[in-house]
């Protein structure tokens, strides 16, 4: 119950305020992240010098154990050369036995917790070269085929030492801070989970807006019609009204004309509200396209877009036949050429073609209304929305009509494309395919 409040608390916010906690989102995320940054590289650091520090300790140890076996009691402070972060030199300045140097490095490593593959090479005095020794791996035995022997470089000194390299430092490193590694997923996946969430809120604002519009859009479109009924039915109820019949059948031609009116106001909510789940049932059937686009352009439109001055034209490839829903497919065009007028402060121009496309048929409806701007055109076929005109509502509708034309051209395997532009009119492109 608290999500839920919280939920519409936060639906009930202004944009300015959605604005500032998504800053600060945003913000919050890019700290959370420098900060992980910066300790996951100091770890990274302080696990170079643990290493540094644990291999030194070892080699020093090794180093002891072959002197005591020459029974050399020379110092052993500094002997330990770190020449770079994998590769570091042990100056015995005394016998070497090869056989006993690698039981040793290996015994001393893993005393010292550092469980990882290495290779080792002794100088040689007598040939003044390095002998390398062998790559020894901690899991199994065998060289890994990508390693290559290391070149290891001459000291400066000629006494006798020895060289160990460390190859996968990298691998042994990146395995020590799994930990690390393991805190930042769950904090990478903490923030994904927060920007769906941020997401879903902003998501859900437009939502609520765009059910916030229709609602005002109803009530504007059904408070006419009543008001209108209502005085007419007042006027109705006067006795005298029987002696006068020609004003008794205009006052009920008003009431009836009204009441369809908002019948089919009321139809239209109902058919969208049934195919919530984008389905809707298609009688397909054979029909010749001219004749049934001609039939709504002359018993409609051209009577209503000559009136205002206006012209509408018709270019219809002959015999053109398409397979559809005949009563879908006039709903579709009803609705874009309803559009078509109310969107036009000029005086209308509608052109509508049809012909064969390859293996479709295409439909194109072009206007010289007010056009749209390229986000609006992003949004126009989702259901309830509406290009936003503030407080007005000059232009009637509950923003249906192109969802459901959209859907309908959906369930035929079509495709719909719109191109517009501000003050230019718009042109939409129906694709129906072909009967089979």
């Amino acid at each position: 119950m608290d999500a839920l409040k919280k939920t519409l608390f936060l639906l009930g916010m202004s944009n300015r305020a959605l604005r500032i906690i998504f800053l600060l989102a945003v913000v919050s995320t890019v700290l959370m992240f420098a900060t992980q940054y910066f300790w996951v590289k100091n770890a990274y650091n302080l696990e170079k010098k643990l290493f540094s520090s644990q291999v030194t300790i070892a080699l020093k140890n090794v180093a002891v154990q072959l002197l005591r076996m020459n029974n050399n009691n020379s110092p052993v402070d500094s002997i330990v050369n770190k020449v770079s972060d994998r590769y570091y030199t042990v100056q015995v300045n005394d016998k070497i036995d090869s056989t006993v140097l690698e039981p040793l490095l290996k015994r001393e490593l893993l005393a010292q917790q550092i469980k990882t593959d290495f290779e080792y090479s002794v100088y040689d005095c007598e040939s003044e070269n390095m002998k390398y020794g062998r790559y020894v791996s901690f899991s199994n035995n065998d060289k890994p085929d990508d390693i290559v022997p290391t070149e290891f470089p001459k000291n400066k000194k000629e006494n006798n030492y020895f060289g160990v390299h460390f190859p996968q430092l990298s691998t042994f490193l990146t395995k020590e801070m799994s930990s690390w590694f393991a805190s930042t997923f769950v904090l990478i996946l903490f923030m994904i989970i927060l920007a769906y969430a941020i997401f879903i809120i902003f998501r859900q604002k437009r939502l609520s807006e765009i059910q916030k519009d229709f609602v005002n859009n109803m009530t504007h479109e059904f408070k006419t019609p009543l008001a209108t009924i209502k005085i007419s039915s007042e006027v109705l109820k006067n006795p005298n009204i029987i002696n006068n019949p020609e004003r008794l059948l205009n006052y009920a031609t008003i009431i009836n004309n009204e009441t369809l009116h908002l019948t089919n106001q009321v139809e239209r909510v109902l058919q969208m509200a049934k195919s919530g789940k984008d389905t809707i049932s298609l009688n397909k059937e054979d029909f010749e396209l001219a004749p049934n686009l001609e039939e709504i352009i002359d018993k409609t439109y051209k009577p209503l877009i000559r009136s205002r001055g206006g012209d509408i034209q018709l270019e219809v490839e002959d015999g053109l036949m398409i397979f559809a829903d005949k009563l879908h497919f006039k709903n579709v065009v009803v609705n874009l050429l309803d559009n078509a007028i109310k969107y036009c402060r000029e005086v209308p121009q509608i052109m509508i073609k049809a012909g064969r496309d390859q293996d479709q048929i295409k439909i194109t409806i072009r206007d010289n209304g007010i056009g749209m701007s390229p986000e609006n055109v992003k949004h126009i076929f989702y259901k309830f929305y509406r290009i936003p005109t503030g407080n007005l509502h000059d232009v009637k509708g509950f923003g249906l009509g192109l969802n459901y034309v959209k859907l309908i051209i959906k369930q035929h395997g079509g495709n719909i494309k719109v191109h517009s532009e501000l003050d230019k009119g718009s042109e939409f492109c129906i694709f129906i395919p072909l009967k089979s």
